[in-house]
């Protein structure tokens, strides 16, 4: 791993799918007693839109990379937010998708907005890599090698067929009641968008958090 994150974790601690649920990622972070120092906290995207606070998890994921060295993926609705001042098609989609909660959650605040889209397009990752495993937002197509894959395969696919890079690949994006096992990926897209709960997966030991 790159020196920017935490060399030689004790625990990565992967959160997907926040929505705009501060309150949710506060209380997981806080089950997992989480701690900067030994843990690699890995955010696979989707902060804004469908929840009601979307600025604030912004401002949150913000000073998790500053300060912690987390990682930040991008998701598809945070794609969405980033293109839309600038892609009508985008903006269309965004509109479709949840905006009208992200925009109140600004109140008015347009330079703040802008601010936190601008970061958020010079510091979100399509994946991160370890010797044990792939983290992206939505999964990745099945048998083509990880510097091949598509952004749009990255933040938008669904499939349950075995990826086969060697790796297990964690990621978000489908709603499932409860963090899914399928072939050699991990889906932990809990459904804090729509009222379920936001879930927290420790890695090696697979123990889960939620709220």
């Amino acid at each position: 791993m790159s020196a920017d994150y935490v060399k030689d974790p004790l625990r990565y601690l992967i959160v997907s799918d926040i929505h705009g649920e501060i309150d949710k990622l506060e209380e997981v972070l806080k089950q997992a007693s989480y701690n900067p120092i030994e843990d690699q906290l890995v955010l696979l995207g989707d902060y804004v839109d469908r929840g009601p606070k979307s600025k604030d998890v912004v401002a949150r994921v913000k000073q998790l990379v500053e300060k912690d060295r987390a990682v930040a993926i991008m998701g598809n609705h945070d794609d969405m937010f980033i293109r839309a001042p600038y892609d009508s098609r985008a903006n269309r989609l965004w509109e479709m998708n949840g905006a009208s909660k992200t925009i109140k959650s600004y109140e008015g605040a347009s330079q703040d907005m802008k601010s936190d889209q601008q970061w958020l397009e010079d510091n979100l990752k399509l994946y991160f890599e370890t010797n044990d495993y792939i983290f992206v937002h939505a999964g990745l197509k099945p048998g083509i090698p990880l510097e091949d894959q598509e952004k749009d395969t990255m933040i938008w696919t669904r499939h349950n067929e075995r990826v086969g890079l060697g790796k297990t690949v964690v990621h978000g994006h489908t709603p499932v009641r409860e963090i899914a096992y399928i072939e050699d990926q991990v889906d932990i897209d809990t459904g804090a968008a729509y009222g379920w709960k936001l879930t927290m997966l420790e890695l090696p030991s697979h123990r889960i958090y939620t709220a």
